[in-house]
């Protein structure tokens, strides 16, 4: 027996919203006041200074991952202290400063993000005390814009100080979204087009490998996905400064990759 259309409606209208953000809260924590808070372009940074420590000392910056609409920074502070293991307190514990990125659009292009993290990276060694030098990463897609942002930053010519630069579950040879799944997100779009409208979002047609905009669509390699693997292609893929400790491989091959193969399942690895 088939779902009408109508029927389908009355489904979507008579269940649940659609949750597109990380969540829902595990908690009624309320975080505690940040140290101060950074207004960055194209984002904020809620900035907790370690224990013991007067003023920025030992920075860990922190950016956030894909979603849309802005980064709730109390969500984010939730999830990394009261998930499996209370990571800010730990590091502020052992006197390390907590900055938390967040953006104002967090399905906007990675290079726009990237910004935020930049001019935070700028921000953390003017307002810092000493010389001690600055961990900076991200999870999930914030893997990503940290690591295009130091990797531009180092083109530039700019010093970013940053020794130590970490990703946490970043899809650096891309993300994946069921096909299927895409293609009911594009055919219910009539009927809520949030989540359409996600995945045909400047940041997940970069992040994605396989990508279609409509359900009638093949999938294949998003132009946005092709011109952000050149730009960090442009940069050097991959923060390369000598004292910089991160990933092993010097350079990223999947653009290079995508253009001698027909994007397809089978042209890039994974």
């Amino acid at each position: 027996m088939s779902t009408t259309e109508e029927q389908a409606a009355e489904a979507f209208q008579s269940g649940p919203p659609i949750i597109l953000a990380p969540g829902p809260r595990t908690t009624d924590r309320i975080p505690p006041p940040p140290t101060d808070v950074w207004d960055l372009p194209h984002g904020t940074a809620w900035v907790y200074h370690g224990e013991g420590n007067s003023g920025l000392t030992r920075p860990v910056l922190m950016a956030d991952g894909f979603s849309t609409g802005p980064t709730d920074l109390s969500l984010t502070w939730e999830q990394l202290e009261h998930g499996p293991f209370p990571l800010l307190s730990e590091l502020r514990r052992r006197g390390r400063d907590v900055v938390l990125i967040g953006y104002h659009e967090r399905s906007a292009s990675i290079l726009q993000n990237a910004e935020a993290v930049m001019a935070a990276v700028t921000e953390a060694i003017d307002r810092r005390v000493g010389d001690h030098p600055l961990t900076v990463g991200g999870f999930s897609m914030g893997g990503l814009v940290t690591r295009y942002a130091l990797a531009k930053m180092e083109t530039e010519g700019i010093e970013h100080e940053a020794q130590l630069y970490y990703s946490w579950d970043s899809p650096h040879t891309g993300a994946w979204i069921p096909i299927a799944l895409q293609a009911f997100a594009h055919y219910t779009k009539k009927l809520d087009s949030r989540f359409s409208d996600q995945i045909n979002s400047p940041a997940a047609q970069e992040l994605l490998w396989q990508h279609i905009a409509d359900w009638k669509d093949k999938p294949a390699t998003s132009e946005r996905r092709l011109a952000f693997l050149r730009a960090l292609e442009e940069v050097g893929s991959w923060p390369r400064d000598r004292a910089t400790e991160g990933p092993s491989r010097s350079q990223s091959h999947e653009y290079r990759e995508l253009k001698q193969h027909p994007p397809g399942r089978e042209a890039v690895r994974r």
